[in-house]
Formats: structure tokens, sequence, C-alpha cells
């Protein structure tokens, strides 16, 4: 065959036809995976010409909502991971100036976090490139749609948060 006949190759990255396959009952989940996964490459692809990773910002933007001073132990905690894995992170954030560890008062064991006014600056720029990219890929779905969207999300968070994943130490995702 002449590759002016061969027929074109499906691109790979099309939606596959999960519901007719023998995996109909996953439906969702198959959904979510593949999003979540699209979804996290676009945004490290636009974060990755202003220094910026997923991994780096998802704890930051976290300590963004919580107060500050976080104990390292209620940040993990949050963010559904072990402490140890958040450790390196951490690590990576205090060097680059992002974020600050201070001795709890009260338990010489313990950090508490504070964002430092770069890791703010920082944060604010995350939270424009990750806007920019919402409004992108939510594009067609109309505005009372999108709320829906959101309030079926938290009730399956919720759902998770109830039912731990067998097999995961403590139900939680890693970072």
């Amino acid at each position: 065959m002449s590759e002016r006949t061969r027929p074109q190759a499906p691109d790979p990255r099309a939606l596959l036809a999960i519901d007719e396959s023998p995996f109909a009952g996953m439906s969702v989940t198959f959904r979510i995976m593949r999003l979540g996964a699209v979804w996290r490459t676009r945004l490290e692809r636009d974060l990755k010409p202003v220094g910026m990773t997923v991994a780096g910002f998802r704890p930051m933007v976290y300590l963004m909502m919580m107060p500050d001073g976080t104990s390292q132990r209620d940040l993990a905690a949050a963010l559904d991971t072990d402490t140890s894995a958040l450790v390196r992170v951490l690590d990576l954030l205090e060097e680059a100036g992002l974020v600050e560890r201070r001795p709890d008062a009260d338990d010489r064991r313990a950090n508490n976090l504070f964002i430092t006014e770069e890791g703010r600056r920082k944060c604010r720029q995350f939270h424009e490139i990750a806007a920019r990219l919402e409004v992108e890929m939510m594009a067609g779905v109309p505005g009372e749609n999108s709320a829906d969207l959101v309030a079926w999300l938290e009730q399956i968070l919720r759902n998770a948060r109830q039912s731990p994943s067998v097999g995961a130490p403590d139900g939680g995702e890693t970072t």
C-alpha cells in the first residue's frame, strides 16, 4: 500500500468509545481521569514559560486559602497527601523564596508555613494563567451549567471523603 492510499490513523488523543466498550460501567471514571490528565498537561504547558509547575503551586493555592501559620501537617491533610511527600515540594518552594517555614511555638517538631510576598505575587500569576485556561476549557458550556458542574464535582468530592479508596493508606491522592 502506498503512502497516498494508506488510511488515516485516528488521532490517539480522540475520545475513545468507552460507552461501547467492555468498560462501559466506568464511563465517568474514564472521563474524569482523561480530563484530569488533559487539564493538567495544558496547565503545565501554560505555566512552563513563567517557571511554574502544578506540583509546586498546588500547595501554594491551598496555603492562600488557609490561615497564615498553617502547619505542614494541616496542609498535607488539606491536600490529601502524606506529610513526607509534601516536604520535598516545600523544600523547593522555600528555596525559591515563595514559602517560609517557622518553628511552631508550642511544638518544636512542627513547622508553620507562611507565604512570602514573592509567593503571593507568583500565586496571583498562577491564578491568572489557571483562570484563563478554565475559561478556554469551559468554552461552550452555558453559565448555568457550569454552576451545576461545580456542585456535582463538590458532591463527588464529598462522596470520596466519606469512602476512602481501596488500597490507599489514607484514601487520598499523592502530589
